[in-house]
């Protein structure tokens, strides 16, 4: 009994967490469909407010473009009646036209088809209408009513137009021309802008008769272009005058609807826009209930799993674990490299066979140790940085380390951490650590890196270190004293003619080694500048400890008595010295010392040579010297 019962319980977990799901899931399916019906009958509401504003607010645009086209067909009328001039028809014309914040221009197209526009520019602002068309169609209906058009554009291309025209009668009630206006679309355009929908509403002016009189946004090849379902709005927008309408176009797109129509001017506006948008938001909104169903139900599986292979998953995994360790303690054995298992405490619990012969220390001898033990204060601290990092996170860390063997000798020692880490995500438990022999390379190392920033002939600092090593001490230690020595062989050139060149580079080395025995043992830096030319760098001097030192690099020069015969009067190798001191809160560049002290050479050698010559940077104020 109690066998089938154990059988049965992962199953009735299974169902349990389905059941939850599914009820989960129906409450979200049930919430978003209540929401997308709620959207759609939002949107309707809206859309149907928005067409009645545009409706009225056309209403009103209408009655202001009609009054001038009422009192400038009376007063054609009139002209007409008592044979006046039709300069005074223009003149209102013009005024009504100024006057007026809608209209772009005033047509007066007479029964023999003379044309007087409102507009001196008339060419360029007239829209693309057909005027032949407008006079036929008033010929041809003899109702006074306002006549609307369909929306075209401006010659110039950059304006919509609306067209409004007007028949005027004779006193015998026969054809005498047509008043025509064109309303500027840009007034609707702000207008419509002004409402707060989204980027795929479209807007619409439809007259009853049939025609789309506009259609926002522009489009440059059709203003019906998108209407869509355009016989119900004409059918039904008479008979009801407003309400909401969905409609599929062409394409397959459903799009929602909102219309008003006027009675006065016959003319429905129309707002639409796509249902899909709609959709999107609906499906916007519901992903994240629909994701956390899904994630319940991905849990409750899990959780069963879990339930049901927990035991079985334990004996695998400490059957994986002693695989591991016994694989682990083989390799170990057989590498010369020294491997160590570390608790996260820095405690030795594992120490390879190789410890004998690299650490010179039996292995069971230091089992039990925490690592930093017998190390120096820099190597603790290494090591316990090291550990900090694993513990936060870090997969691997490396440590370079010196010690000394018991002959006296010092070797390098790399040691490699890893953190031991299971495979459910546990914390670490230990660290692996590798470490082995580095001193050939380190060795090797250091010499390339002696030798990328000393110069080979002379055996001192090159050009490229010292220029690192002066932008150096001038940003670490802004505003400190600092002076410079350019030093130059008098007369190089004329040495290396005379002796050879070979003779000319143990000269070099010669007085390199003078000037390297009389700097001071800290400090002062030392380099070939380039050629014959060398530098010395003296943070912290001011200008009397430079001027001793310089002499005394000069007179160790002079000390050597290389001969030179070229080089009168004195007859052996000697040195001129360009001095440039930087004061105490200066605010010089590197460029400045340089091209101070090079000056200060040039003035040492046009002097006779053999001699110091003194370029000094003025000090800065008192004010300045006093923050500093």
């Amino acid at each position: 009994m109690t066998s089938t019962i154990d059988n049965w319980q992962p199953r009735i977990r299974v169902l349990t967490v389905i059941v939850i799901a599914a009820l989960l899931a129906g409450l979200g399916v049930w919430n978003e469909i209540t929401t997308w019906q709620r959207l759609v009958l939002s949107s309707n509401n809206r859309l149907l407010e928005t067409a009645r504003a545009i409706g009225l607010h056309t209403d009103d645009v209408f009655a202001l473009a009609e009054q001038p086209l009422a009192q400038l067909a009376l007063k054609a009328q009139i002209v007409r009646q008592d044979q006046r001039p039709e300069a005074a028809l223009l003149e209102d014309m013009q005024s009504l036209r100024r006057s007026s914040t809608f209209l772009n221009e005033i047509i007066y197209i007479q029964a023999d088809g003379t044309v007087s526009h409102s507009r001196p520019d008339a060419m360029a602002t007239t829209a693309e209408l057909s005027l032949e068309e407008y006079s036929g169609f008033h010929r041809s209906h003899a109702s006074t009513d306002t006549h609307i058009g369909t929306a075209v554009r401006s010659k110039s291309g950059k304006d919509w137009l609306l067209p409004v025209s007007r028949r005027i009668d004779a006193p015998d009630g026969s054809f005498a021309g047509v008043l025509l206006a064109t309303i500027r679309l840009d007034h609707f355009a702000r207008f419509i802008e002004s409402f707060d929908l989204r980027g795929d509403t479209a807007f619409y002016l439809v007259h009853s008769e049939g025609g789309v009189l506009l259609r926002y946004p522009f489009w440059a090849r059709s203003v019906e272009a998108d209407l869509g379902d355009r016989e119900f709005f004409q059918d039904q927008g008479p008979a009801k005058q407003q309400g909401n309408h969905e409609y599929r176009l062409q394409s397959g797109e459903s799009r929602l609807s909102g219309y008003y129509y006027s009675p006065d001017t016959r003319v429905t506006a129309i707002v639409t826009r796509s249902k899909s948008a709609l959709f999107h938001n609906w499906v916007t909104r519901s992903k994240y209930p629909w994701a956390c169903l899904i994630a319940a139900y991905v849990v409750g599986l899990g959780i069963t799993f879990r339930w049901l292979r927990q035991i079985r998953l334990r004996e695998i995994g400490d059957r994986k674990v002693a695989a591991r360790e016994a694989e682990f303690r083989l390799i170990a054995n057989a590498s010369s490299d020294v491997i160590e298992k570390h608790s996260m405490a820095g405690i030795r619990e594992y120490v390879s066979p190789a410890a004998a012969i690299l650490f010179e220390q039996a292995p069971e001898t230091l089992i039990g140790k925490n690592v930093t033990d017998g190390q120096d204060e820099a190597t603790r601290t290494a090591w316990r940085s090291a550990q900090l990092r694993l513990q936060s996170g870090s997969l691997a860390e490396t440590i370079l380390a010196q010690r000394q063997r018991a002959d006296g000798s010092v070797i390098w020692l790399e040691s490699v951490l890893s953190c031991v880490r299971s495979e459910n995500g546990a914390p670490a438990d230990g660290i692996v650590v590798v470490t082995r022999d580095v001193t050939r390379q380190e060795t090797a190392k250091r010499e390339l890196d002696t030798l990328a920033v000393t110069d080979e002939l002379t055996g001192l600092f090159n050009k490229r270190y010292f220029s690192q090593h002066l932008q150096t001490v001038l940003s670490e230690s802004p505003g400190a004293p600092v002076s410079l020595l350019l030093l130059d062989l008098d007369r190089f050139k004329q040495f290396n003619d005379t002796y050879g060149h070979l003779p000319g580079d143990n000269c070099l080395r010669d007085v390199a080694n003078a000037i390297r025995s009389a700097l001071p043992e800290s400090g002062a830096v030392a380099a070939r500048f380039g050629g014959e030319e060398m530098a010395v760098l003296l943070p912290g001097f001011g200008q009397a400890a430079s001027l001793l030192l310089a002499e005394k690099l000069r007179r160790a020069v002079e000390a050597l008595k290389i001969a030179h015969e070229a080089n009168a009067p004195s007859g052996i190798v000697t040195i001129s010295i360009g001095l440039c001191v930087l004061p105490k809160g200066h605010s010089e560049t590197s460029e400045t010392l340089i091209v101070s002290a090079d000056q200060a050479l040039y003035e040492a050698k046009s002097q006779g040579r053999n001699r110091i010559a003194l370029s000094a940077v003025p000090a800065p104020p008192l004010k300045q010297f006093a923050a500093i």
